[in-house]
Order: C-alpha cells, then sequence, then structure tokens
C-alpha cells in the first residue's frame, strides 16, 4: 500500500515538473489534429464560470494546445462513446481487448489502446502512462510488419 501511493506520487512529481510535458486540468478534448508526420494539437473544452464567483452559468471556453503526444486521462467512466460502431466494446463500456492477449492491439488493425480506455482493472493516470508506451511500441511494430520505415 504505502509504497506504491509514493512510487505513485513521485511519478506524478516528475510529470508536472518535467519541462516537455504540460497538464491541463478539467478540459475536454474536442479533437486531435495533425498529419501523417504525427500530432501537431489538441482542440479541447474548459469548462469556466460566469464572473469569478462560481455562481455563474457554465460557459466552455476553447482551448488549442500544441502537442506531439498526448494522454487522456478519462476519469473512471470510460469514456468510448466516440468509438461506438467503429472498435469493439465489452461490458462496462471499456474497449474489448480480450483478443489481444498482452497486446494493446483492439478489434481494429492498426489502433491501439492504452490506459483508461482499455483497462478496466487499474485505471489510474500512471498506469495510463506506461501502457501508452506500450501502446506505442506495439503502433510501431505494426508499422514496420506493414512496411513502413523512417
Amino acid at each position: 500500500g504505502g509504497i506504491k501511493k509514493k512510487k505513485s506520487r513521485s511519478l506524478a512529481t516528475r510529470v508536472l515538473g518535467h519541462p516537455n510535458i504540460a497538464v491541463e486540468w478539467n478540459v475536454t478534448v474536442d479533437r486531435f489534429e495533425g498529419n501523417t508526420d504525427g500530432l501537431r494539437r489538441a482542440i479541447c473544452r474548459r469548462a469556466t464560470k460566469d464572473g469569478g464567483s462560481g455562481q455563474g452559468a457554465a460557459a466552455d471556453a476553447e482551448l488549442t494546445v500544441r502537442a506531439s503526444a498526448a494522454f487522456v486521462s478519462i476519469g473512471h467512466e470510460p469514456n468510448t462513446g466516440l468509438f461506438r460502431g467503429q472498435l469493439a466494446l465489452a461490458a462496462g463500456g471499456y474497449l474489448d481487448m480480450s483478443e489481444a492477449g498482452r497486446s494493446t492491439r483492439t478489434s481494429v488493425a492498426g489502433v491501439f489502446a492504452a490506459g483508461d480506455l482499455a483497462d478496466h482493472q487499474y485505471r489510474q493516470a500512471i498506469t495510463s502512462a506506461g501502457s501508452g508506451a506500450q501502446a506505442a511500441l506495439d503502433a510501431e511494430r505494426y508499422l514496420s510488419d506493414q512496411g513502413w520505415t523512417d
């Protein structure tokens, strides 16, 4: 219990203090933009309150975040609705990873999942970062098998 909690806190401190990582709290990602060279930016919404007192009506402020990579924590309810009809979903709304074994592949060739969307057991942000690296390696291997090179 205590050692695991200390490790998580230590990793979170390192992420928050890293000069190349920006953490955006309380935002909803509307879309990612990029091209075949990679991710360029995330278009997000941040809920705001009118008047600064916290009593006003909520309004959404658009936020553009320049990024070459992204990890999105979706909280306790898997936000997989945008994948409905495109990727197989399991009970509880998580992506169905039952055929993947220890891989991060989904029901569609070339699509890999990590963290909160795919893991109903652990769901923590730090776990998502580790499984994100795993998904990146699976994607790299897949692209290599398809004949893509640097």
